[in-house]
């Protein structure tokens, strides 16, 4: 039987969709409200309050061109709530809606990315968990402050290019040691400024070297990422989280301190990104808390999505993810 037909065949007979659409159950939480003048209806196909747990986490995914807000259990990783829309005001009236006081004042701990509205959703609705900022969200910016100063020079070299070749000049071509040009050079180092020197190959180390010998803005920049991706590694041998925490607060306060003095615009970003959460990326150390397992669904997710010929019907769609992830 061919794919397609065994797909449609599911949908229609197995599934339990045609049921679930007969006794009204799709759509029964989605909510209206007026944007721009006009209502719209907003999808909410997951609401599962028993899903509430201690530790839980929050994120974003974007399916067929819509953003949706997903509410995960960190422990059993199920979905407690997923919703079409970033706004923390519709997400406030959904929660407070489905979700029990009582249930949500037992969420310990909220991971989340640095978007202002999950910090704003958090306080107003899980009144009692302590934010943690994600480690990985906070290292992932950084690498794109990094690679901006490489992209920035490498842009600098296709313009002196552009410019020699429009003014009819002959642009001098390079070659460096490894073989690279300049531009390769720029180009090829993408991968190697991700990770830390231990762990480069024989032919990345040349191509650093030269790299940080034509760009030693990139080098400076490199090596106070790698500073704070060390501080991030959790203390050796016992402590307690309030000694932790102080001492990573003072050794934090000398890197930013130091960073804030620098002539390159990107490292200053990353130093107002940490000062600007700072107490939520120190209560990491409280239990080493990531949204690891709300990448992870995400991730899932998108599998789900590939093996389903995508979420073109879209109450199809959500009605299966339903089905598979709460």
């Amino acid at each position: 039987m061919a794919a397609k037909k065994l797909h449609r065949w599911y949908k229609d007979v197995l599934s339990g969709f045609k049921q679930a659409e007969e006794q009204g159950e799709i759509g029964v939480n989605d909510i209206e409200v007026y944007q721009d003048g006009e209502l719209t209806r907003i999808a909410v196909p997951i609401v599962e309050q028993e899903h509430l747990g201690v530790q839980m986490a929050i994120d974003e995914k974007t399916i067929d061109g819509t953003c949706y807000t997903i509410l995960s259990n960190r422990q059993t990783n199920k979905i407690a709530l997923m919703a079409a829309t970033l706004k923390t005001e519709y997400l406030m009236q959904i929660i407070t809606k489905h979700f029990d006081i009582e249930r949500r004042m037992q969420v310990k701990s909220l991971s989340r990315d640095m978007a202002e509205n999950y910090d704003w959703l958090g306080r107003e609705v899980f009144m009692n968990a302590y934010h943690v900022i994600d480690k990985f969200h906070i290292i992932k910016n950084m690498m794109e402050q990094l690679q901006a100063i490489r992209i920035r020079y490498r842009q600098e070299e296709l313009a002196k290019r552009r410019k020699a070749k429009e003014n009819k000049q002959i642009y001098p071509q390079v070659i460096l040691s490894n073989g690279d040009t300049i531009l390769q050079l720029l180009a090829r180092s993408r991968g190697l400024l991700f990770i830390p020197p231990n762990k480069w190959s024989d032919h990345q180390k040349q191509r650093a070297k030269l790299l940080f010998e034509h760009y030693p803005e990139i080098k400076t920049a490199y090596l106070k990422v790698m500073e704070i991706r060390r501080w991030f590694n959790p203390p050796k041998g016992k402590t307690t989280y309030k000694k932790t925490r102080d001492r990573k607060r003072k050794e934090l306060k000398k890197l930013l301190d130091n960073f804030t003095k620098s002539t390159i615009e990107e490292i200053v970003n990353i130093a107002y990104t940490f000062k600007s959460n700072m107490g939520q990326i120190l209560n990491y150390f409280i239990r080493k808390e990531t949204n690891a397992k709300a990448e992870a669904l995400n991730r899932n997710l998108q599998r789900f999505i590939n093996v389903n010929y995508g979420a073109r019907n879209t109450q199809y769609f959500l009605y299966r993810v339903k089905i598979h992830f709460a």
